[in-house]
């Protein structure tokens, strides 16, 4: 049974409904379903600095984000499951929304952040490659340029 179209539902379900989306106020709430798009648009989905400086992030975001970093560099192309893999990092990308208490701006250029990882592991095969590995691994890389 192929699970690629059950985890490519789930990440695209979770990307629209989590993160934050109970954590709302007036002034910065967090973006439901419907606005999730828009705050993209407005920024142009490009991760942007804090004024020149890092977000603060939750710690199970960033956690999470080296969690799937290590998961990466480990992953040995001619031994590992890549399916496993695509498996376990799909567990932590879930988990990292699922434990979101970002708001406001930090929490819109978070969801910037994130996308691209959406796109690389829905397009990871059972057989990665070492170029696709080696574009998750190095974009996963940048996380602390923008989150602290």
């Amino acid at each position: 049974m192929n699970s690629t179209p059950i985890i490519a539902l789930s990440l695209a379900a979770l990307l629209v409904t989590a993160c934050g989306t109970a954590n709302t106020t007036p002034e910065g709430h967090a973006p439901g379903a419907a606005e999730m798009g828009n705050e993209h648009e407005s920024h142009g989905g490009v991760v942007q600095l804090n004024n020149g400086q890092p977000w603060v992030a939750n710690t199970e975001t960033t956690d999470g984000v080296n969690r799937m970093l290590v998961l990466v560099k480990d992953y040995d192309p001619d031994k590992g499951d890549g399916a496993l893999l695509k498996e376990k990092l799909t567990v932590e990308f879930n988990e990292i929304f699922e434990k979101c208490t970002m708001t406001g701006e930090a929490h819109v250029q978070l969801h910037n952040y994130l996308t691209p990882v959406h796109g690389m592991l829905d397009k990871l095969s059972t057989k990665p490659t070492a170029a696709d590995l080696s574009e998750l691994s190095a974009y996963l890389g940048t996380y602390g340029k923008y989150f602290k």
